[in-house]
């Protein structure tokens, strides 16, 4: 199982993250789509639920219920006969002392939690899934507040002050230190091609990167024997029949 967190403030590009990942076929998770259920049900903002949960509950109320379901939906696909996890044999190569060696391709379960807000969140995380790495994203204030103006979800603001209080009440709970301190740094300041070339880019090369064999045979398939083993085997008969006749 592999385990990544997007963080990022409000209209940076958190969301595009989980769209092309979920075409990847990563499971993802949302932790604001957490707080706006909650909000739903109690008739309240998001900023005024997500305080109040972390009051009532903790402030890992929000990392544990996604926790929990990155855990049911891992043992509901290891026990669904439609979701195996898939074992495919690559190829058969060969090392220096012509011993054959079997390379498999795994394919693992790969999470993202996408919204993580605080160090406190990602300790918590670290302390459940092994490896876990944060994708931090930067984005200028004024990117933002246009990206959210034209967003029009029912907790963005198209009032600048309003919108920068929110962006307080995220750095209140320490979203600056985790996207300072994050493992990935993405730029979203551009044309969103350019972000969504990055995004691609480090899921192939990060994400799903795969263990690759350096040997130059890695990509030949049932090959009876490796490039320049005959010759090897000639070149060595000739030096044992040439040290015969020196005698």
């Amino acid at each position: 199982m592999k385990v990544y967190g997007v963080s990022g403030l409000p209209g940076s590009g958190k969301s595009v993250i989980s769209r092309i990942a979920k075409k990847e076929g990563i499971y993802t998770i949302s932790m604001g789509n957490v707080i706006r259920k909650e909000a739903e049900k109690n008739n309240c903002s998001t900023g005024t639920m997500a305080v109040k949960l972390r009051e009532k509950y903790g402030k890992n109320v929000v990392a544990n219920r996604c926790v929990n379901e990155v855990y049911t939906h891992s043992k509901n696909n290891r026990h669904n006969k439609n979701n195996k996890v898939t074992v495919k044999k690559i190829y058969t190569t060969h090392s220096k002392n012509n011993k054959p060696q079997r390379y498999k391709k795994i394919e693992q379960d790969i999470y993202i939690i996408e919204g993580i807000r605080s160090p406190a969140e990602v300790t918590y995380f670290k302390k459940h899934f092994k490896n876990f790495k944060v994708i931090g994203i930067h984005s200028s204030p004024e990117k933002r507040f246009n990206r959210l103006k034209r967003r029009k979800r029912s907790d963005d603001s198209t009032d600048y002050i309003e919108f920068s209080r929110r962006d307080e009440r995220e750095l209140r709970f320490g979203i600056g230190d985790v996207i300072a301190l994050s493992d990935y740094m993405l730029i979203n300041d551009g044309p969103i091609q350019v972000f969504k070339n990055d995004i691609k880019a480090l899921i192939a090369n990060e994400i799903k990167l795969q263990n690759r064999s350096n040997n130059k045979n890695s990509g030949k398939q049932n090959r009876k024997y490796p490039k320049g083993q005959k010759k090897s085997k000639k070149y060595n008969k000739q030096r044992y029949n040439n040290k015969q006749q020196k005698r």
